[in-house]
């Protein structure tokens, strides 16, 4: 008995590189599976000669159109979902750097601020300790400092 083929992969398929045809082509074939397992389901055994009409059918210009655009479709989507999950990809990837510029910037000024708080603690104590020396030294010489403050009066 001579098979009966069905030469709609070429209709889907332009050349090896077409993603679209590929897909539209797994299409067709997962409807001729759904096919041929309802006729297995309702009892009957499938033969070449049972997918004539199916085959008919899935060769027709609007069903060829018709897995071509379902196959642009799972492609748009897919391409969707890449496009969607790069963008936030590249959000987290700015937010994260927003905050390391940030940090970068902020740990000299806090790092800065606290130096220069001791600096300056230093610095008074070693100041009050020189006036003490001083005030030591003229206390022990016997010294005596004397402030005149005149009140001026008003004309």
């Amino acid at each position: 008995m001579q098979r009966n083929y069905n030469y709609i992969y070429s209709n889907l398929v332009e050349k090896e590189s077409d993603l679209i045809g590929h897909i539209a082509y797994s299409l067709y074939k997962k409807s001729k599976i759904e096919y041929i397992e309802k006729q297995k389901a309702d009892g009957k055994d499938v033969s070449d000669t049972d997918l004539i009409p199916f085959n008919n059918f899935s060769s027709s210009d609007s069903s060829i159109e018709s897995y071509k655009i379902k196959a642009e479709l799972i492609v748009q989507g897919f391409i969707d979902n890449v496009l969607e999950e790069e963008l936030e990809n590249y959000k987290e990837q700015a937010v994260n750097q927003q905050a390391q510029i940030l940090q970068n910037i902020i740990n000299p000024l806090t790092t800065g601020f606290w130096k220069s708080v001791w600096a300056g603690f230093v610095s008074a104590f070693i100041f009050a300790l020189f006036l003490a020396v001083i005030a030591f030294i003229i206390q022990f010489n016997g010294s005596t400092i004397n402030i005149n403050v005149n009140k001026v009066e008003n004309p």
